[in-house]
């Protein structure tokens, strides 16, 4: 989703939209989707033919309400991921909000076992580099001097100590975009805060648990977590649906 346009649908006010839904997450998880009606989160792989111009500038906008964005290394790679970059309007929504260091763009965090990250992510100037969470055993020499490195677990990567070491470093709003793997290890750990997801009016005939009972994954919770509808607000055919602890 990196690939996203910046401008907003002319007929969308992306900041004030967030700002009046969306701004009052005063610390916490939050993720960001887009889900077709069947039940999938990706067209061949992607997530762009799923989107349409309003989630697009709705995703840019939950992310100038964060600190800083959390992506799976898979995600990271396929979608292209470099620094979070905000337009002149998303500044000056997070210096409405008064926040601290409110010019700054969020840092980039990608959880990743192999240190493997695309290239766009680390070449960039010092003061963007990305955060980049593995485990001890990690190798973490494809990163070394270019990212920043949290190294939780033994053997693998331990998700609650890698979000304590991100609130120990001021970096609270936390905002996941996936991908599923990464969403369904955060919410095995009963780490998810708030789930935003925008349904497409889209199929894709790929499967899923939905669709596909022979594809379904038997879950390790002992029972479904249940989270309450904070919105559900339609701007064409698409929702765009807010639900929290």
């Amino acid at each position: 989703m990196s690939d996203k346009t910046l401008q907003d649908h002319p007929d969308f006010d992306a900041p004030t939209f967030a700002e009046r839904h969306y701004a009052d997450f005063p610390e916490g998880l939050r993720t960001n989707m887009v889900m077709s009606i069947d039940g999938s989160v990706s067209f061949r792989g992607r997530v762009g033919p799923l989107s349409s111009p309003a989630d697009r500038a709705l995703f840019h906008a939950l992310r100038a309400l964060s600190d800083v964005v959390l992506v799976g290394a898979a995600t990271a790679r396929v979608e292209k991921y470099g620094p979070p970059a905000l337009s002149d309007e998303l500044i000056a929504l997070r210096s409405r909000l008064g926040w601290p260091g409110a010019s700054d763009i969020p840092r980039l965090a990608i959880v990743s076992q192999s240190c493997s990250l695309p290239e766009r992510s680390l070449d960039v100037p010092p003061e963007q580099r990305p955060i980049v969470i593995t485990s001890a055993r990690a190798d973490t020499s494809p990163v070394h001097d270019r990212a920043e490195v949290i190294a939780v677990g033994d053997e693998t990567i331990d998700l609650p100590a890698a979000i304590d070491e991100l609130r120990a470093r001021g970096l609270r709003r936390i905002h996941c975009e996936g991908g599923p793997s990464l969403l369904d290890k955060l919410t095995e750990a009963d780490l998810v805060d708030e789930f935003c997801v925008t349904m497409a009016p889209q199929v894709t005939g790929e499967g899923s648990p939905v669709t596909d009972s022979a594809a379904a994954v038997l879950s390790p919770l002992d029972a479904p977590r249940r989270f309450r509808l904070a919105h559900a607000v339609p701007h064409h055919d698409d929702v765009f649906l807010r639900y929290v602890r």
